[in-house]
């Protein structure tokens, strides 16, 4: 049974008293099932008291995995929220602030290791994935299938938009799951304009948009090449014009384009990588040993993070 449908009341509950976002207050939700079988404690998904009990609160304080106990401690803030403890509340922040410090600490360290080493070589080898899929497109003739492809053969051409979309624009994180055509632009959407003239792919739907605003990059003329020949058959696809569409032709969950993108690398590349790992070799890369104010706040602009979220995260020296 989906998550959604055996949980909802609980989702709903977070939703609506936090006003947060569905993915958020179901991540919430998960959480704390979880948590409850964990501590074998049976609870009415209507009733969230038994948050309080003192022993959830040793639990948590003595999770060793620092992001299981920042992103359990977090779910339970959110419950208290909905039950307006403002007094547990603070021990339970206390213990996340304690945790970002842990996690820093062990960031800049250099103990975290990274699935891969020579981020210049990596990043050359990924820039060229695309050649990799364009020849088994064309061997296939698959662009002069049109809209008979079957999902196998979409999900052929999607890898190879995919691989050119990382090497041609700003690596971001999972936005290009929920990217579409359109001939207007909106503030709450990830979309292609395709006005007369150069293409825009303009971005209102990520993470850190509240820092960044609306952001918009010009499509490049190899990349605007491949998304005209697959616009037409999206569009017979799914008429609101979305890009990466399931085997049902329904736009990707980012979870779904998650698993896409660790199966696109481990095929082409034979590589265990995600797209938090691209993103990393890719400002390990530019940033090396030193890098110019000036080129770390252009990077951290495009990638739609901060500065010193590349140095602690994703920056890795060679």
């Amino acid at each position: 049974m989906p998550f959604d449908m055996k949980n909802g009341v609980l989702i709903d509950t977070f939703e609506k008293s936090l006003g947060v976002k569905r993915s958020t207050a179901r991540v919430y939700a998960s959480q704390l099932v979880t948590l409850s079988r964990k501590l074998e404690i049976p609870f009415d998904l209507k009733d969230l008291a038994w948050l309080k009990k003192p022993k959830i609160l040793t639990y948590v304080g003595n999770i060793n995995n620092l992001t299981r106990r920042k992103n359990t401690a977090s779910a339970i803030v959110a419950g208290l929220k909905v039950l307006g403890d403002k007094k547990l509340i603070i021990e339970y922040r206390e213990i996340l602030l304690q945790a970002d410090k842990d996690h820093t600490a062990f960031l800049v360290s250099g103990k975290r290791k990274r699935p891969f080493k020579d981020a210049d070589r990596q990043w050359t080898m990924i820039r060229n994935l695309w050649k990799k899929v364009a020849k088994i497109v064309s061997a296939q003739r698959l662009w002069q299938r049109g809209e008979s492809v079957t999902t196998k053969e979409y999900r052929t051409l999607l890898q190879l938009i995919y691989l050119k979309f990382i090497s041609d624009m700003p690596v971001r994180r999972l936005v290009y799951a929920d990217t579409r055509f359109a001939t207007e632009p909106d503030d709450h959407n990830n979309l292609i304009i395709t006005r007369k003239g150069p293409w825009r792919w303009r971005l209102s739907n990520y993470k850190t948009f509240k820092s960044f605003g609306t952001q918009e990059y010009k499509i490049t003329p190899g990349l605007k090449k491949l998304l005209m020949k697959i616009r037409p058959i999206s569009k017979a696809k799914n008429v609101d014009g979305y890009i990466f569409l399931n085997s049902r032709w329904k736009p990707m969950k980012r979870d779904l384009f998650s698993k896409f993108v660790a199966n696109v690398y481990k095929k082409y590349a034979g590589k265990n990588y995600t797209q938090n790992t691209i993103r990393s070799i890719k400002v390990s890369s530019v940033w090396k040993d030193s890098v110019k104010t000036v080129e770390a706040l252009e990077i951290a602009s495009e990638m739609g993070h901060d500065p010193r979220t590349a140095m602690i995260y994703y920056r890795k020296n060679n």
